[in-house]
């Protein structure tokens, strides 16, 4: 390629690059259940943002002996009406909202639901797969190759997760690779594939690309399995149409340039993820100085304004904090769910503190750090699903003797690391229900509620608050990490109100708490974090090596394989909004 033409194309993927990570899909979560006939049920969570068409579809081909049937699709527990096998595309948005139903085709169907107004949404999605494993032709095995999501999207999934469970028998637990009852094979995008505790866990690494499905191909012994319908092939047909052209492959079996498949590897890495992500984030520290300097931060599709000014002296969206953490996540250009949600974590443990819940005693070890009491009888009288979640795996750490020490919290993160790397993803869908429907100057009310408590010393205005709503004042500040500085104000200000509080909730000086509180939330959420990126790391780092793809040839899990898939059944191209 001559000189004069590289820049024009670096300068072309880089733009390719950035149009391409505008989606308003932000994830897709799927679940499985396979029964002993082989049928399937399947139950889809849509993280959306409508910004086009009337409708949602999902295009689902070649079926042959299988069936899709039993839509349901539900939006804050409210249950679309259903159309049944009668969909009518030709309606206008509000004809369609609160609506399913299926459209029929000569070689599948596609399943429809309508949007609803243009802005955030998180729908349910309910249905059945007749006869999806079937038994092949040789007798030998019961076997699957069926995509699950397609390629050609009008938007493409920024994330993905499917959930396979085997609701077959309870005491033959799924084991995969050599030496087990099955095996598993995923295609069409970037992912990890792990067996555990019996389920078959897929989790995408990377945003979906325009060409990008999740198809994948499972094995079982035969007795697994009592299905309905034999399959015209066997499952080494299945596997080899499937592996055709796939990275999938014995590392005994024929000859692999590695070295120049590393090469290419490297040039692409450099030209579409290195180059353009220097640039993006220089981009964004200049971004974020700007923002943070002239206080142009919010979005303003979600508050109004790109700029809020102004005091609110009241406890915003009913003391939700989940719905605090979702609003500060979509609507904060400065705030990121990684930056928030340890914090998150912390003003639910000073909420439980202030409720009873939970119990502080300084470490033994005569240290600065405390240990936390936990009262396993009771549990926090709140509407936040996850601040309960938490409360129970506390409870758990803490062990038998009930008291819950940072580095208890810390190992019970890291044995659940898949758990706690959701519960970000969790406090947001379950944040936005509360305030989707809110007012834009409702909204600014959280916003305004931080300023006030940013600047509660300068005010000419103060005045003596209420106990009870200071101990709300500290949950928020710790959510908006600012704990530390506005129990420093009180103090000064109020030196007896404060100091009657710090007693009541048995916490001395205070500071020497928050900043433990602060260290334990952190190291929490850290561990979780540093755990997943090990496991994949230690995945991808072996994934070439010739026991592993061995072990990946044989069903066993790993990274998948971008290319091949082929001979599947259902999916197919095209979906998303019209």
């Amino acid at each position: 390629m001559k000189t004069r033409y590289i820049l024009p194309v670096l300068a072309g993927l880089f733009l390719l690059q950035i149009v391409s990570g505008a989606t308003d899909i932000r994830r897709i979560e799927t679940e499985v259940w396979l029964v002993k006939n082989g049928n399937a049920v399947v139950r889809q969570t849509w993280d959306v943002n409508v910004t086009q068409g009337t409708e949602w579809y999902i295009p689902i081909d070649n079926l042959g002996q299988r069936t899709v049937r039993d839509l349901s699709v539900y939006e804050n527990n409210i249950k679309f009406e259903s159309d049944g096998r009668n969909w009518n595309s030709d309606r206008t948005l509000s004809q369609k909202t609160h609506r399913s139903g299926i459209v029929e085709k000569s070689d599948g169907v596609e399943l429809c639901w309508g949007q609803g107004e243009y802005g955030n949404h998180v729908y349910t999605i309910l249905y059945v797969i007749g006869n999806l494993v079937q038994r092949s032709a040789d007798g030998e095995n019961n076997a699957f190759n069926w995509r699950f999501l397609n390629d050609e999207w009008t938007d493409s999934p920024d994330s993905v997760r499917l959930v396979i469970h085997n609701e077959v028998d309870s005491t033959a637990v799924w084991q995969a690779g050599d030496g087990g009852n099955m095996g598993v094979w995923v295609f069409g995008c970037e992912a990890d594939t792990r067996v555990e505790n019996g389920d078959v866990i897929i989790e995408s690494t990377e945003p979906l690309q325009y060409y990008d499905n999740l198809t994948v191909l499972m094995r079982f012994d035969k007795d697994l399995f009592d299905p309905f319908t034999t399959d015209t092939r066997t499952f080494a047909q299945l596997q080899e149409a499937a592996f055709a052209g796939s990275d999938y492959y014995d590392a005994t079996d024929g000859d692999v340039d590695v070295k120049e498949f590393f090469r290419v590897l490297w040039y692409l890495f450099l030209i579409l993820i290195i180059i353009p992500l220097v640039v993006t984030s220089l981009w964004g520290l200049l971004a974020k100085y700007f923002r943070r300097v002239t206080g142009i931060r919010y979005g303003k599709e979600y508050f109004g304004s790109k700029r809020i000014t102004g005091w609110f002296r009241d406890i915003p969206l009913g003391g939700r904090l989940d719905a605090a953490f979702a609003l500060l996540d979509y609507g904060d250009r400065l705030e990121t769910k990684d930056s928030m949600f340890p914090r998150l974590i912390g003003a639910y443990f000073l909420r439980w503190v202030q409720q009873g819940l939970a119990v502080p005693e300084k470490n033994p070890a005569g240290d600065d750090r405390w240990n936390l009491r936990m009262m396993k009888q009771r549990q926090p009288d709140t509407d936040d699903p996850l601040e309960r979640e938490v409360y129970r795996a506390a409870c758990d750490a803490a062990g038998e003797n009930g008291i819950l020490e940072e580095n208890e919290f810390r190992k019970w993160s890291e044995s659940h690391y898949m758990k706690v790397n959701l519960w970000p993803h969790d406090a947001s869908l379950n944040g936005i229900k509360v305030w989707k429907d809110l007012p834009r100057e409702t909204r600014c009310e959280l916003p305004r509620f931080r300023n006030f408590l940013q600047d509660f010393t300068i005010s000419d205005q103060r005045e003596v608050p209420e106990v009870t709503l200071w101990k709300d004042y500290l949950v928020f500040a710790q959510l908006f990490g600012i704990a530390d500085k506005v129990s420093k104000s009180f103090r000064q200000l109020y030196p007896e109100q404060y100091a009657a509080y710090m007693a009541q909730s048995h916490l001395g000086s205070g500071q020497d708490f928050l900043t433990s509180l602060n260290a334990v939330s952190t190291s929490f959420y850290h561990a979780a974090r540093s755990k997943q990126m090990s496991v994949a790391a230690d995945t991808r780092s072996h994934s070439y090596s010739s026991s592993t793809a061995h072990t990946r040839y044989s069903g066993g899990g790993g990274h998948s394989s971008r290319r091949g898939g082929g001979g599947h059944s259902g999916g197919g191209h095209g979906g998303g909004s019209r």
